[in-house]
């Protein structure tokens, strides 16, 4: 790729990016808290397309614009990096958990004296069992 087509794909990922930041920030009807990071001056330039978001602030922006990290996470990279890259990351990293996917994990690996061994029989239709049982109201 060319020097001037790699510029323009880079502004149309940055483009991308402070699209969904604007649209975002026009659906949320929250005063933005005075020491997040959207009140922050690197923000601004964000939002102008003049920085780059960090990729350590994404969860915290995802958290105050109510969105998917995920998501956000995604667009933001792509300011760095390129699709295949990204998917490359994807693949090596694994497919993601959901926050609950997280708790019962962690609910397994607290009670586990030591290396969680596979699970058995018995244990598969456990978990099935748990995972299809309805919350009691």
């Amino acid at each position: 790729m060319q020097a001037q087509e790699l510029s323009m794909t880079n502004i149309n990922r940055t483009i991308d990016l402070v699209a969904f930041l604007k649209m975002r920030i026009a659906e949320v009807s929250v005063p933005v808290p005075s020491g997040s990071v959207l009140a922050s001056p690197l923000f601004h330039l964000v939002l102008r397309g003049e920085a780059k978001l960090p990729l350590d602030r994404v969860e915290e922006t995802a958290a105050v614009l109510g969105c998917d990290a995920r998501q956000l996470f995604r667009l933001a990279a792509r300011q760095f990096y390129d699709e295949e890259a990204i998917r490359l990351f994807e693949r090596m990293l694994g497919t993601p958990m959901t926050k609950e996917e997280q708790k019962w994990l962690h609910e397994i690996r607290s009670t586990a004296e030591g290396p969680v061994a596979e699970p058995s029989s018995m244990a598969k239709r456990l978990v099935r069992a748990l995972a299809k049982a309805q919350p009691s109201a």
